[in-house]
């Protein structure tokens, strides 16, 4: 399964070979049904990032939970992705995408778990108390961090606590203006007015590009 891997790889990148992605992918796939962990993942992130293939979303989750099952972090954290957002043969399950980001359990996964919390567009799977305890705590060592505090606002507006919602946004918006990161800055100030209006915020998170 190894050199099916390897070889794998020479067709894909035309390495060695002259480059043929369908044979590529012929024997990656062999490779990953005979076991091969990292023909799996190569097989779960091409079809999840859609370049080299059509993406194929339902063949990512086939690839990526055997993957999760062994404690593979990456392979959580793309699942958490694939749930939030949905689409391309997976239904969309903020649910299953609260538990993987969390049991991928760094920063980044945990502030996608607080704001999926916060802001999923089903009731059911919203937990606004919980969004709030995983907010404060990604706060404790960076309280100046604008995404966090941005999940933060969510919370507080899902709990519907305005008043604190509009101060933590305003809050989130002066940390991105001093980080000079403004790529958000339109996103954020619509959630602020939708918060001064007594309005919880709701999206479908995209897949991550």
């Amino acid at each position: 399964v190894e050199a099916q891997y390897l070889l794998g790889l020479m067709y894909l990148s035309g390495r060695f070979v002259v480059e043929d992605k369908i044979a590529g992918l012929a024997w990656l796939t062999k490779a990953a049904e005979g076991g091969e962990t990292k023909a799996q993942q190569t097989l779960a992130d091409l079809a999840f990032e859609g370049k080299l293939m059509q993406r194929d979303l339902a063949l990512a989750e086939r690839w990526y939970l055997p993957l999760a099952e062994q404690g593979n972090h990456w392979a959580k954290f793309r699942l958490g992705f694939l749930y939030a957002s949905g689409g391309e043969g997976v239904n969309r399950h903020c649910g299953k995408a609260v538990a993987f980001f969390s049991s991928a359990g760094d920063d980044i996964s945990l502030g996608n778990a607080a704001w999926i919390l916060a802001t999923c567009p089903e009731a059911k799977y919203r937990d606004g108390g919980r969004a709030l305890a995983l907010a404060k705590q990604l706060l404790e060592d960076n309280n100046q961090d604008p995404t966090n505090l941005d999940n933060l606002a969510a919370a507080y507006a899902e709990l519907g606590n305005f008043t604190a919602a509009v101060a933590t946004q305003q809050q989130a918006i002066a940390a991105l203006e001093q980080s000079q990161d403004l790529s958000k800055a339109l996103e954020f100030r619509q959630r602020l007015e939708s918060y001064r209006s007594h309005k919880p915020y709701r999206e479908v998170v995209p897949l991550m590009e």
